[in-house]
Order: structure tokens, then sequence, then C-alpha cells
């Protein structure tokens, strides 16, 4: 019975690395880091170890040969050692205090991000700007960017740039901010942007009257005067296309370029003479499919697409695009997995598979 034991506390004791690694998931939803029962369960998953030999010292028991009280000694020093590693002391504490350990937070006279003291901040006057999840926050005196304070930036005047061209979801999320001096992205000033000229493009882009940015980067040559927006990663000006920083080559003028297709895996464009697919990330994201016809592109399901003659398809892997030399297009069909024949798209005569023919028959 006592090896029975000894084995079984054994097994629980190599389950708590496990256990402490995943403990932190137990406050991933948000208001959970307040949650008392979660908050008595973690102390059980930290301390169990402890609780055991405290069970084998009560019981005068050793455990193998090992005394109760060497076994306990080394459990409390572990457990607290990887307990401070985790950070949750400070956590355990501001839970019984009642300080959030979400974001920022007042309480009385003092200001907390993620719990821990924004000892600068005045609670007086103290407020988060930008949101639900805000990440800026300001005082009458200081602006803050994730709980860092953002030196020289004016609070009287600093207020987000609004997004006229904001995507679904992106109302919450202002991207640009500025003062009466300075713009900012992610709490930094944006090198050389005009505060009073500046404005959000959409996306990432942003422009004042001198130049455009994507994020950080200016983009070479891009005109201010004639950007739009194509979507949040794509614009053009009235000499270029660009994909995110990128300036793309371009086989005709800018003014007919528009996009066909705007799936975030399966953008398609044309200048009106040339079909193009989009590849983000690639070396050169603007590649023209060749001969084929933009008047009749049709875009099908698995990647495939299709114009009046030709049949292709989309290798987002090799960042290309493969010609179906024998596909009929009339007759070419793309959809589910079918298992019988080993394909997900078929003419009627030949059955594909990611772009190859499928060895299966019905």
């Amino acid at each position: 019975m006592k090896l029975f034991l000894d084995i079984l506390s054994t097994l629980a004791l190599l389950v708590w690395p496990l256990l402490m690694m995943m403990s932190p998931m137990l406050f991933d939803a948000p208001g959970s880091e307040n949650n008392k029962s979660n908050l008595t369960f973690l102390l059980f998953v930290i301390f169990y170890p402890v609780i055991i030999f405290v069970c084998y010292k009560l019981f005068g028991m050793t455990y193998f040969r090992i005394s109760a009280d060497r076994a306990l000694l080394v459990c409390v020093v572990l457990t607290v050692l990887v307990a401070l590693v985790f950070g949750y002391p400070r956590f355990i504490m501001n839970v019984v205090a009642g300080i959030s350990g979400n974001g920022y937070f007042v309480k009385e006279d003092k200001v907390y991000y993620y719990g821990k003291p924004l000892n600068s901040a005045l609670a007086s006057t103290f407020k988060t700007i930008g949101g639900q999840y805000a990440r800026y926050a300001l005082d009458e005196k200081h602006v803050y960017f994730d709980g860092r304070l953002i030196e020289g930036a004016d609070a009287g005047s600093f207020t987000g740039v609004s997004n006229p061209n904001a995507q679904a979801g992106e109302e919450r999320f202002t991207l640009f901010w500025k003062d009466q001096a300075h713009v900012y992205l992610e709490g930094r000033i944006l090198p050389g942007a005009k505060a009073a000229e500046f404005r959000h493009l959409g996306g990432r882009y942003g422009s004042d009257n001198q130049q455009v940015y994507y994020g950080w980067q200016v983009l070479q040559g891009g005109n201010p005067a004639s950007f739009q927006l194509l979507n949040p990663d794509m614009g053009k000006d009235d000499k270029q296309v660009f994909v995110f920083d990128k300036a793309c080559k371009l086989n005709a003028p800018t003014a007919h370029f528009h996009l066909l297709s705007n799936q975030d895996l399966a953008v398609y464009a044309t200048d009106g003479q040339f079909l193009y697919a989009v590849f983000f990330g690639a070396m050169e994201p603007l590649q023209v499919v060749t001969d084929a016809d933009p008047a009749t592109f049709t875009l099908l399901e698995r990647s495939y697409f299709k114009d009046n003659k030709r049949v292709y398809y989309r290798d987002s892997s090799q960042k290309k695009v493969i010609l179906l030399e024998a596909a009929d297009a009339a007759g070419f069909v793309a959809g589910n997995y079918d298992s019988a024949t080993d394909s997900d798209a078929h003419d009627g005569a030949h059955y594909y598979l990611a772009g190859k023919l499928a060895t299966g028959k019905k």
C-alpha cells in the first residue's frame, strides 16, 4: 500500500509542470482574471505538491526513503520560485484587492496597467481612449501607450485620426493618432509626418500633403493627391500600384486598374488589358496571368478561376498561377472534395485535385 501511494504521488508530481504551463489559460477570457473561483483553483494547482507532502508529514510517512520534512522543504522552495517566475504573487494580491489585471484600471488614487501601478498617472483625470480594448490612455498631462509614457506627447491636443474607409470590425481600433506637433503610430512618433495635414486613408495607409505612408514606411514616389485605397493592403496613385509598401510593375497606366476579386487569399485585378493575380509577400506581388481575358474572368472555388477559354489554378504555396491546359472552361466546375474520384474539380472528362490531374475515375 505504501509503495502504491508513493507511485501515485510521483505521477501527480510529474503532471504538475504541465498544469503550471497551462495555468495562464485559466485567465484567457475577458474578466476571468478577476474570478475568485479561478484564483482558488490556481492556488490549488500551484501548491498541491506542498499539500501532498504536508499529508505525508501529518501521517508520519516517508516518500520512498526521503523524509517528509525534506520533501516538503524542496516542494515549498520549488513552488514559490515557479510562482514568482509566473508573476502570480502580485496577480493573487491584485485579485484579493479587487484590482483588475486586464488593461488599464483605476482604483481610488492609483492607476494600474495589467495589475502593475502606473505611478506617473493622475487617477482623477485618467481615461482610456480608442475603444473597449484601449491601448492608449491619458490624463491631464500625459499620454500612454500599452502602459508606457509617450514622452513629449501633448495630452490636451492628442486625438485619433479617423479612418474613412474602415472595414467591418475596424471602427473600434484607431491606428494613427496625433497631437498638435506629431503623428503617432503604435505609441511612437511617425518620422516626418505633418500632424496638421495628416489623414488616414484606410488599412495601414496614411498621408500628409507631401508623402504617403504604409505603417512606418514611406511609399517611394507615392502621390498623396491622387492616392486611392483599393483594399486595406493595396492602393494606387496616378503612376504606381502598391501592395503593402511595395511599388509594383504594371503593363499599362493605373487609371483603369481595379480589383476583380477581393477575397483574402484570392485577389485578382485588371488594368483593362491584362489580368493580374496578387500574391502578398511575393517579390513581385502583381503577376500577369498570360493570355487570360479579364473581361470574362470568373472566380471559382478551391483556388480555381477561368475565362471564356481557359482554366487556371492559383498555387499559393509556390506563388504562381498554373494553366490547366486540358481543361474545358465551358464545363469546368470546382467544389467539395469527391472521394470517389479523388478530386475537387472537373470538366466532365478530366478530374483535378489541387490543380493537378487526378488519377481516380468514376
